[in-house]
C-alpha cells in the first residue's frame, strides 16, 4: 500500500486550474488535477488537489483529495487530507481521513469504521 501511495503522490498533474480562473459548472477529471482558482459546481475525479487559493462551491467526489483551500459542499473520498489552511463547510465521508492542526471543518464527518457501518446499514434498509 505504501508503494501505491508513493506512486499516486508522484504521478504527474494532468491539469491545473490556475489562480484567477473561475469556472461555473461541473469539473470532471481523469488522473491528477490541481485547482487553484474558483469553481462553482461539483468536482469529480481520481485525484484532486485544492491549492491554498482555491474556492469551491459544490460537492467533491474523488478517490484521493488534498485540500489546502476552501470547499463549501459535501466531500466523498476514499482518502482525504485536510492541510492546516483548509476550510471545509459540508459533510465529509472518507475511509481514510487526515487533518492537520489548524484546519477548519463545519459539518458531519463519517470516517473509518463509522463510514463502513453507515454504508452497511443503508444496504440493509434497501
Amino acid at each position: 500500500m505504501l508503494k501505491k501511495r508513493r506512486e499516486e503522490e508522484t504521478a504527474e498533474v494532468k491539469s491545473i486550474l490556475a489562480e484567477g480562473l473561475k469556472i461555473e459548472g461541473n469539473v470532471i477529471s481523469e488522473g491528477k488535477i490541481r485547482i487553484d482558482g474558483t469553481v462553482e459546481g461539483d468536482v469529480n475525479g481520481e485525484c484532486v488537489i485544492f491549492g491554498e487559493s482555491s474556492v469551491v462551491k459544490g460537492n467533491v467526489k474523488a478517490k484521493s483529495v488534498v485540500i489546502m483551500g476552501s470547499v463549501e459542499g459535501n466531500i466523498e473520498a476514499e482518502r482525504l487530507e485536510l492541510k492546516r489552511s483548509a476550510r471545509v463547510k459540508g459533510d465529509i465521508s472518507s475511509e481514510e481521513l487526515s487533518v492537520e492542526p489548524g484546519a477548519s471543518i463545519e459539518g458531519k464527518i463519517l470516517s473509518g469504521n463509522y463510514l463502513k457501518s453507515s454504508i452497511s446499514s443503508k444496504e440493509t434498509e434497501e
